[in-house]
């Protein structure tokens, strides 16, 4: 099956997570639980969109007759409004009150007041452009927000507007889906923790001097969507790896593996699982083929390969989804096509490191390791053979 369909298979292990109640000031980068909607509207009363005066239509009419119009008031943000005598203007300012009275909020540039200092007695007006009808200049109530309005959406991401319209609204709190706590167990004789090898171990065993990148790689990607990642790492004894699976089953709501699948005589975590938790198989997709999925004791599993680049591409086509609340399928963009063309390969859908051009078209790497991934900002979606996508083509992209 291709990646989208292996998506949404995956989608019945999503773990229900209870919301929490945070502040807005640590709610960004967290997911919506509920509905927002607004109470109130924004502007909650009118207010002027400019530096300049209000007019009623007696006083309008005359500054288009080019007559004299006298200054009652000055009204400062935040301040209210006098009541506007027929005829007569208030100056204000940007964001200001304006009395329901007024026909128009003119611009101090279309007068000849000063733009600063105290307010003038009088003023006439010079440019006033054709047309200006009721309204013009004037933030009616409910322009920005009209009560009802849907701010937020159950599973809505909070980004920094989102927290801006909220505190727009005066809302200090809200309800938000809880982090998800992710297991990760990374498996594998080989892998070892240290970054630095010293002459002698280097002689005595150079087969067991491969750094572990999956771990802290995808420890960051959790933390990365908001998650908090429980790390582990296991040799290849099944019952060992068994132990810290049951451990991590009573605190997490998901168990990441990454290694052990495949075919080989020394697959720890198909050996532990297949059959009685855990189903293996393989996605039409190069690299990243070997997969599988499962539950330990009710906690959902998703098994990755061990493959750096492979375990890179796993995460984000897959785990994401329990993140974002969003299936592959509607995660994936449309760009098109630079740099050259890119053939489909055979076994299935062949995913590349992109990064964007100036002009937002995308340009594939030359090869999909993983410090190819390192520069990428996106994965380039290649279909099957005998599929090709040509320069100019569009392509679909996910942005990483």
């Amino acid at each position: 099956m291709e990646p989208e369909d292996y998506d949404r298979l995956l989608a019945e292990l999503a773990p229900d997570l209870p919301s929490e109640v945070v502040t807005l000031a640590t709610a960004a980068g967290r997911r919506c639980a509920h509905e927002v909607s607004a109470r109130h509207p924004v502007p909650r009363f009118p207010t002027s969109a400019m530096d300049g005066f209000a007019l009623d239509a007696a006083a309008l009419a005359a500054a288009r007759a080019g007559e004299e119009v006298s200054v009652v008031g000055d009204v400062p943000a935040g301040h209210p409004a006098p009541g506007l005598e027929p005829g007569t203007a208030l100056r204000v300012m940007t964001g200001a009150h304006v009395p329901d009275s007024a026909e128009a909020v003119v611009p101090v540039e279309c007068t000849d007041a000063e733009p600063t200092g105290t307010a003038p007695a009088a003023i006439r007006f010079s440019d006033l452009p054709q047309g200006i009808g009721r309204g013009w200049n004037i933030r009616a109530i409910g322009e920005d927000t009209a009560v009802g309005d849907v701010i937020l959406s159950a599973g809505d991401p909070i980004t920094d507007a989102g927290i801006g319209t909220l505190a727009m609204l005066g809302i200090g709190a809200l309800d938000v889906i809880r982090p998800l706590e992710v297991g990760l167990i990374v498996t594998g004789d080989e892998l070892r923790a240290g970054q630095s090898v010293a002459a002698d171990e280097q002689a005595a065993n150079p087969a067991g001097l491969i750094h572990n990148s999956n771990l802290p790689m995808l420890a960051a990607a959790i933390r990365g969507l908001g998650g908090i990642a429980h790390t582990r790492v296991c040799d290849d004894d099944p019952t060992r790896f068994e132990a810290l699976l049951a451990e991590l089953a009573e605190r997490t709501d998901l168990i990441i593996t990454t290694g052990g699948i495949s075919q080989g005589a020394y697959e720890v975590v198909r050996t532990a699982l297949e059959g009685s938790h855990s189903t293996f198989g393989r996605v039409a997709m190069k690299p990243g083929g070997p997969q599988g999925h499962g539950r330990f004791r009710g906690t959902p599993l998703l098994h990755f390969p061990g493959t750096p680049a492979a375990a890179h591409l796993s995460f984000h086509l897959f785990a994401r989804t329990f993140f974002e609340g969003r299936a592959l399928s509607q995660r994936w963009r449309r760009t098109v096509l630079t740099g050259r063309d890119l053939a489909g390969h055979r076994r299935g859908v062949t995913l590349l490191p992109g990064r964007f051009t100036s002009t937002g078209e995308v340009e594939a790497a030359g090869r999909a390791r993983l410090p190819d991934f390192a520069r990428a900002e996106a994965i380039i979606r290649v279909p099957p053979a005998p599929a090709t996508v040509r320069v100019g083509d569009i392509v679909e992209v996910l942005c990483c």
